[in-house]
């Protein structure tokens, strides 16, 4: 299990437990109380309020991304709640249901200045608006309890089961969305560390600009390289090294590289994948002699481990080229092709065309070396087509009323008979 996936497993677990410790220690004794008197049945009664809370928190939700967008200078581009809203694409703005990138909704932005366009009111507005919540929730509950006291009439109690699953369905919402990592979407949580640095603050701009543009079927602003590395810089340089390989200007790529290999406060695994990505330029060269020389002497223990474990693309055409270049073993070079379903599925589409291009070359490098070797066609690798002549041949076949092996037996008779 990933660290993502076994974030998002933890994330979802503590969301249900306060459900269920909410429903058995709050919310089931007010409706056995007040059972005889809200005139509704107590179960349709819970439901109804935890729809309620959900369409509450997730407007709550979105209002505030939006006001933290028009206060920190940022231009909307998509405004989702539960699926409707409205989203500004190529061919302009379009109102009705939209798929999203959220657990009730998503708001999407723009810096309208790099410089100083800011994502801190973005994230902060709907964790302001869930307090304000809070306080009135906590309001309705009192009233309905002083109502209850003052008279022996207790319809007053929907109120208190009502405000009590609000409550419980924001906290579940705003778990999720104010965890500080990238679950199985962005989070406020996530936007919030992410944005404290400085650094970060303004490369975050500029991938929002290239999301924007790409989205708009405009054209991407040139892509800038960080000197100041931190794990969003580092992955955005990356991604001008892809940009430079799908170029065919292994130079530039390679020195940007070399940079990265250098880096110290960033996570280790990405370290190890820029250590990855420059073997497998370098193995697959047109001389590898300095990719192996590499291999064998000037890669540390973390680099080879994490090549072993095959969980990126560098790492597995590493490990294939290691495979076939160095260890010239055919299971070896078999088990990394086996990875690549799971490696290469969910890639970014910024990636994957060039990740999977460099890995048909390795590949095709690998049975040039080792035309002996059984290995196995990509998972994206077209079936060959018949020829046409082939085709052709086959159809005037099937109109004769013979199949292709009877014609070919008649045509030797008549020779023999000839």
């Amino acid at each position: 299990m990933k660290k993502n996936d076994f974030a998002v497993f933890v994330v979802y677990v503590v969301m249900f437990a306060l459900a269920i410790v909410a429903g058995l220690v709050w919310i089931r004794p007010m409706t056995s109380q007040f059972s005889n008197s809200v005139g509704i049945n107590p179960i349709v009664l819970i439901i109804l309020s935890i729809v309620a809370g959900i369409l509450l928190n997730s407007i709550l939700l979105e209002l505030g991304h939006l006001t933290g967008a028009k206060i920190g200078k940022l231009r909307l581009r998509s405004f989702i709640v539960l699926g409707f809203g409205f989203k500004k694409t190529a061919t302009g703005k379009k109102i009705g249901f939209h798929s999203f990138d959220g657990l009730t909704g998503e708001t999407k932005v723009a810096p309208k200045d790099r410089e100083k366009s800011s994502l801190a009111g973005y994230v902060a507005f709907p964790l302001i608006y869930f307090l304000i919540e809070v306080v009135i929730m906590v309001v309705l509950m009192s009233v309905s309890k002083f109502l209850i006291t003052q008279s022996t009439d207790s319809t007053a109690g929907w109120l208190q089961i009502f405000a009590v699953c609000c409550l419980v369905v924001g906290g579940m919402i705003y778990i999720y969305d104010y965890f500080p990592a990238h679950l199985d979407s962005t989070t406020d949580g996530y936007l919030m560390v992410l944005v404290s640095k400085p650094t970060n603050k303004k490369a975050y701009n500029d991938l929002l600009l290239a999301d924007e543009a790409v989205e708009l079927g405009q054209p991407v602003p040139s892509p800038v390289v960080y000197d100041d590395l931190t794990d969003l810089t580092f992955n955005l340089n990356l991604n001008v090294v892809y940009a430079d390989l799908a170029k065919g200007d292994v130079g530039s790529a390679s020195k940007i590289i070399d940079k990265l290999m250098t880096a110290e406060k960033v996570n280790p695994n990405l370290v190890n994948e820029a250590g990855a990505l420059k073997l497998s330029i370098l193995l697959s060269s047109a001389n590898p002699r300095d990719g192996i020389k590499m291999y064998k002497e000037d890669l540390n223990d973390n680099v080879k481990k994490y090549i072993s474990n095959v969980s990126s693309p560098a790492a597995l055409r590493c490990y294939l080229l290691i495979s076939a270049l160095i260890e010239e073993s055919e299971t070896e070079a078999y088990f990394a092709l086996d990875k690549v379903e799971k490696v290469y599925k969910g890639l970014d589409k910024t990636k994957e065309k060039v990740d999977r291009a460099l890995l048909e070359a390795n590949l095709a490098l690998a049975k040039k070396l080792h035309p002996t070797w059984n290995l196995p066609d990509l998972p994206w690798a077209k079936p060959e087509e018949p020829s046409k002549n082939d085709n052709e041949e086959k159809n005037a076949k099937e109109k004769e009323g013979k199949p292709a092996e009877e014609k070919k037996e008649d045509g030797e008779s008549s020779e023999q008979n000839k």
